[in-house]
């Protein structure tokens, strides 16, 4: 169970930068391109490091019916910077809007523990719209997750009143950035509720270049930034 909920917290905590894809005619905020490589780093509140998560977009392809789908390499980092995870990850862009399979986001091992279980999972993709205003509200996401056993297992986490807050020039070490500020509420339901804030800023042409964790008492629990581009 431990394994699990940190594989699950990965998906939508230090791994919320993953959704920030899309090819510059599809979606402005976002450019991607064959060949592409950026880096992100995780911190605790402290400022000490925890890890990284490097990726490659490997190829860009587009639908018959409009929609854009990129494969890209994800390599997760501890804070020794050794692997801790290794797999190709899928977006896709249509009508200006990004969305990014949760399922693919879950690592082997974590589904390797329950494989003799019947698991059931139903995911709401997490999207950005084309266009971004001050005091917009976005769609929630989020995942269900139903394990069969002698005792069945429920589980729901959700990102939910994403809102767009502020507009602002965020500098970080790949460079500085006008963004907007995005927060968001993620609710772990798991016999109890367990709740953080998520703030996040995003750039045209890059996707979101930091992002902060809070407890639900607003105190930072860890971030991520930005390393490198190209």
């Amino acid at each position: 169970m431990k394994n699990l909920l940190k594989g699950l917290a990965l998906i939508f905590i230090l791994s919320i930068p993953f959704k920030s894809l899309s090819q510059s005619d599809c979606n402005p905020y976002f450019l991607l391109e064959e060949g592409r490589k950026w880096t992100s780093a995780n911190y605790n509140a402290k400022d000490k490091y925890q890890g990284k998560q490097s990726y490659e977009v490997l190829s860009l392809t587009e639908e018959e019916d409009g929609r854009l789908t990129a494969n890209v390499m994800l390599i997760s980092y501890d804070k020794k910077d050794k692997v801790v995870m290794e797999k190709e990850v899928e977006f896709t862009c249509k009508d200006g809007v990004v969305e990014m399979d949760m399922s693919k986001y879950i690592p082997e091992e974590t589904m390797e523990s329950f494989k003799s279980m019947d698991m059931e999972m139903e995911f709401e993709a997490i999207t950005i719209p084309e266009n971004l205003e001050v005091g917009q509200y976005l769609e929630d996401g989020g995942v269900k997750m139903t394990i069969a056993g002698p005792m069945q297992m429920n589980m729901e986490i959700k990102i939910q009143d994403r809102k767009v807050m502020a507009k602002e020039e965020i500098q970080v070490p790949a460079g500085t950035y006008d963004t907007y500020k995005i927060n968001s509420i993620i609710k772990l339901d798991m016999m109890m509720t367990r709740e953080t804030k998520n703030v996040e800023w995003i750039a045209k042409n890059v996707g979101v270049v930091r992002s902060e964790q809070y407890d639900k008492n607003g105190k930072l629990n860890s971030y991520t930034v930005l390393m490198e581009i190209n």
